[in-house]
């Protein structure tokens, strides 16, 4: 932590996973216990996503089970509703700052908070980080979307961030803060529960989760339906104006820990890297899709749907064979 003048600035870490800003606010406030990154291997990995696209709504609502800042078990938290701040508001926020909490907020206007990603173009309520402050210039510093959707630090205003939140209010609607810091617990490597957790995510399907029905799909298959909703944006079903921009990101932060996870596995056990560098060319394929699908939202490009769902589809079936052979792999050394 920084503190200079009348100012706090607390350090700011690279997410496990930072689609959205309920996982982002989590895993960037892991700079004085990076052990707790190891939670993420050892319980998160769930995909999850809602059928009402199929009957429709425009979003899969693609998800990780437990992935948000509050299922974190080692994460100190002390929320306070917004309806009983008012006045108190900004010296609740820099008093947490100043014992080395950082602040989640929700529920404030993104319309009035300069560098916002909906700054002056759209009312709504979002939330965020609030992550230091500095009371001369009468600023927040923030860790969310910006005005150009870049997920990072930056300085924004107090009379913005207050402005937004009093929006809100007078809708007759109220938000929270929440100051979270991370606890002291040592977190190790858990290969039995990562076996289990992986077995749950292999035991998805179609078959399991038919598209006549409705509710949430969990696990692998999730990614038949995301190639689903693919097939509904290239036939229009979906219009261009309404895709989600967030799927394919997500998907790539999924590959790109599940490999982290296996490597740990391999690393403990000293295991060969055949699987890891096998399921590394997984990873290669969902960034390749993140860009293609980044570049379509930019700058409508239709030709590049039909090569992300091959793409898609191809992985989801290599995953799939990649990690029974690991979960085989793993379960044959923890029961010798």
């Amino acid at each position: 932590m920084t503190v200079m003048r009348n100012a706090v600035e607390l350090p700011i870490v690279k997410p496990v996973y930072g689609t959205y800003h309920f996982q982002g606010d989590g895993g960037a406030i892991l700079h004085n216990n990076p052990s707790i990154r190891t939670w993420y291997l050892n319980q998160v990995m769930l995909l999850r996503c809602d059928r009402a696209f199929l009957h429709g709504r425009t979003t899969p609502e693609l998800d990780i089970e437990l992935s948000g800042w509050c299922d974190i078990p080692y994460v100190e938290r002390q929320r306070y509703e917004m309806k009983f701040l008012k006045g108190y508001m900004n010296p609740v926020i820099r008093e947490f700052l100043s014992q080395g909490y950082y602040v989640v907020f929700e529920q404030v206007d993104d319309y009035y908070i300069p560098g916002k990603s909906w700054y002056q173009k759209r009312h709504f309520e979002h939330d965020g980080l609030i992550c230091g402050y500095d009371q001369e210039e009468k600023t927040y510093t923030m860790f969310a979307y910006d005005d150009t959707w870049n997920y990072r630090v930056f300085k924004t205003t107090q009379k913005g961030f207050n402005d937004g939140w009093r929006s809100i209010f007078k809708q007759g609607r109220y938000g929270s803060i929440t100051g979270i810091r991370a606890g002291g617990e040592n977190v190790v490597l858990d290969p039995p529960n990562i076996l289990t957790q992986l077995k749950i995510y292999l035991d998805s399907s179609l078959a399991k989760y038919p598209v006549t029905e409705t509710g949430f799909v969990f696990g692998i298959a999730v990614q038949d339906y995301i190639a689903l909703y693919v097939g509904f944006l290239m036939d229009g079903t979906v219009p261009y104006e309404r895709m989600d921009r967030r799927i394919f990101r997500l998907l790539w932060e999924h590959k790109t820990v599940m490999l982290q996870r296996i490597a740990a596995v391999e690393k403990q056990f000293k295991m060969d890297s055949t699987i890891s560098g096998e399921y590394a060319e997984l990873v290669k394929d969902a960034n390749t899709m993140r860009m293609l699908y980044a570049s379509h939202h930019m700058r409508r490009r239709d030709s590049v749907l039909p090569v992300i769902q091959k793409t898609l589809i191809r992985l989801r079936n290599k995953e799939e064979e990649v990690l029974s052979r690991f979960t085989e792999k793993l379960g044959g050394v923890l029961n010798s």
